[in-house]
């Protein structure tokens, strides 16, 4: 009856420790899961932490289109524009000088966004970039696309309306020589183009020029 006491303490015994093993094991699994989530969720933040840097301008003093969904600078149309005046009825009436593209729309054309910015690398000497490039909005008709830069009056009213105008903007400085243009309000769908204002003193300058199409649900 001892033995038979003692071997039935034993076997309770064992059970007991062996009880005590799994419920100690199962509740160490879920705190190392807890663990293994949180080293996870740590890993993404610091991902997000990381800061994007913005791919630099092959060359200098030209306007590219920034993709900021994938992180990448697209060309702008490189074309020509003539300067042109015109005096209106002997000069009475007073003088315009326009820039004028032959063709009415540009190939380039991006779908309007909230945000839309360029990026532009100086060659260092470009104290304030405000002065130094414009952003005009193009009519287009006429199979031409065209804008109005100055205007002189005459003697006489002259009720044509004005063709295109000036588009304002800010620069913010992303790197030592490189510039990021943006706008406070979202541009208008239509045909615009970014011009050095010492070009436009020559008969032909460059236009970097784009077009602008609104999506239908916008």
């Amino acid at each position: 009856m001892k033995k038979v006491l003692l071997f039935a303490l034993g076997m309770s015994w064992i059970i007991n420790i062996n009880a005590q093993i799994i419920r100690g094991s199962e509740s160490k699994q879920p705190a190392s899961k807890a663990k293994t989530t949180k080293v996870v969720e740590k890993e993404k933040e610091k991902e997000k932490e990381k800061p994007i840097v913005i791919p630099t301008p092959e060359f200098i003093n030209q306007p590219y289109y920034y993709d900021s969904i994938n992180n990448r600078l697209i060309n702008l149309e490189n074309t020509n524009a003539q300067l042109v005046t015109k005096k209106k009825t002997l000069g009475l009436k007073g003088s315009k000088q326009s820039l004028l593209m032959t063709v009415p729309s540009s190939k380039v054309r991006f779908i309007a966004k909230n945000s839309i910015t360029f990026i532009i690398k100086t060659s260092g000497d470009v104290i304030d970039l405000t002065n130094y490039i414009k952003l005009y909005k193009f009519v287009s008709a006429d199979e031409k696309r065209e804008v109005n830069i100055s205007t002189k009056e005459g003697m006489l009213n002259d009720k044509e309306n004005q063709k295109g105008k000036s588009i304002s903007f800010s620069v913010k400085m992303i790197s030592p020589d490189n510039y990021m243009i943006q706008f406070a309000e979202q541009l208008e769908a239509g045909e615009y183009g970014f011009v050095w204002v010492k070009n436009m003193e020559l008969k032909e300058c460059n236009v970097y020029a784009f077009g602008i199409d609104w999506k239908s649900s916008d």
